[in-house]
């Protein structure tokens, strides 16, 4: 798929348009700036997926299986869930992180790739993870690399990249745990999200960090509105732990995406036993760029991407002007497109809440012997369920009663 997933992307990256520049105007915070990604055009239907936070609240359920690389899903609901690279699962036993970008499907049960990023905590078999965060670019661009190239993290090299990144971090923890940089900088990190705010019809967004540039694309707003907050978590943690005064500029920007669909064309297809019809998930490295792209029927659903551009940071108190510049013409040049996309938006989430709403209250599916009953278009059994033993009829019932009682 190398030449078909560059395509691909090529025409998806095409069609985004890159927004005004976010930024500490006060220069506190003088190594990120955020440039916004938009649509050029919005479908009037939002999609029929949630992420995994959302489905956490809905109902799906994960638990620990007691093997570091995996972890179980059960999923009641009659939609599928989008589980990120980036996700975090924590809960009552040892943190993981997940291996790549996945999709669950409605009614269904699997197990789905991670890998532990907490090494000094047992495993605690059946116990439920609650929630989700989002790991640190550092420890995300290095397991994308590691699958590049050997089709899975290597468990050892992850935790000695935890341990060296919380050394850095100067954050520390008894079980060695990455969420620990995250309780380090927790007065920081609430300070500043609200310099970088979310923007109606934004599918994703470009965060300049020092010399490093990380992506991250969804193919619906709806999408990247739940995850919105967790993916910025991932980029302000890097500028915490790596202060600089110093940013990538937008002259950097503007190649990006070009180096992104040249690389791809030399990409590894993912694979994993417990996940059937999960996405086709690739993985791309070299030239200084890590990325990874979840595709389902030809629609990108996903693309998260890093590039290291040692050299290329300079001053960001030299960039003020230019980015200020940025801004204004946005407003002076982008305003129709940002008033269309918005009333789009309004629409829309109008109809995915109706949508999750009816998730919300929709009964759980009936199973036999842990599969989901489904049935075809004339209402006869079909799936695993089908093979399953049937009831006898009433009357051949009693009569084989009679029968053994009579003996």
């Amino acid at each position: 798929m190398s030449g078909s997933l560059a395509k691909k992307l090529a025409e998806h990256l095409d069609s985004l348009i890159l927004g005004p520049p976010t930024f500490d105007d006060l220069g506190d915070l003088p190594n990120m700036v955020v440039y916004p990604l938009f649509p050029s055009s919005l479908s009037p239907e939002p999609p029929k997926i949630i992420t995994l936070s959302e489905g956490l609240r809905y109902g799906l359920r994960l638990s620990d299986t007691g093997q570091v690389d995996k972890a179980h899903v059960d999923n009641p609901l009659g939609t599928t869930i989008l589980a990120g690279e980036s996700d975090l699962l924590l809960g009552a036993t040892q943190l993981r992180s997940m291996q790549f970008s996945c999709l669950i499907r409605p009614n269904n049960r699997t197990s789905v790739p991670v890998s532990c990023v907490e090494e000094g905590r047992p495993t605690e078999r059946q116990a439920p993870f609650e929630r989700t965060d989002s790991s640190p670019w550092s420890l995300r661009s290095y397991k994308i690399e590691q699958m590049a190239h050997h089709g899975e993290p290597i468990q050892l090299k992850v935790w000695k990249k935890v341990n060296s990144y919380l050394e850095r971090a100067g954050a520390s923890s008894k079980t060695k745990s990455i969420h620990a940089v995250y309780q380090h900088f927790a007065t920081e990190l609430d300070n500043l999200s609200c310099l970088f705010p979310r923007t109606s019809g934004q599918t994703g967004a470009i965060c300049a960090v020092g010399s490093n540039l990380y992506a991250e694309f969804f193919s619906d707003p709806e999408l990247l509105e739940d995850r919105y907050d967790h993916f910025l978590r991932s980029a302000l943690v890097e500028a915490l732990v790596h202060p600089d005064n110093e940013v990538v500029g937008p002259e950097r920007i503007a190649t990006f995406f070009n180096e992104i669909v040249k690389v791809s064309i030399n990409n590894r297809v993912l694979h994993s036993n417990g996940l059937q019809n999960g996405g086709r998930t690739l993985v791309f490295s070299g030239s200084g760029i890590s990325a990874s792209a979840l595709v389902d029927d030809s629609r990108l659903i996903q693309l998260c991407a890093h590039l290291k551009c040692p050299g290329n940071a300079s001053s960001f108190a030299g960039q003020l002007g230019d980015l200020h510049r940025q801004r204004s013409a946005w407003k002076n040049n982008r305003a129709p497109l940002a008033a269309q996309l918005e009333k789009t938006c309004n629409k829309r989430r109008k109809l995915y809440n109706d949508f999750k709403t009816k998730l919300a209250h929709s009964p759980p599916p009936q199973r036999q012997n842990g599969f989901s009953e489904s049935r075809d278009e004339k209402g006869a059994p079909k799936g695993p369920s089908a093979h399953l033993p049937k009831p006898l009829n009433t009357n051949v019932h009693e009569f084989f009663l009679t029968l053994f009682r009579s003996s």
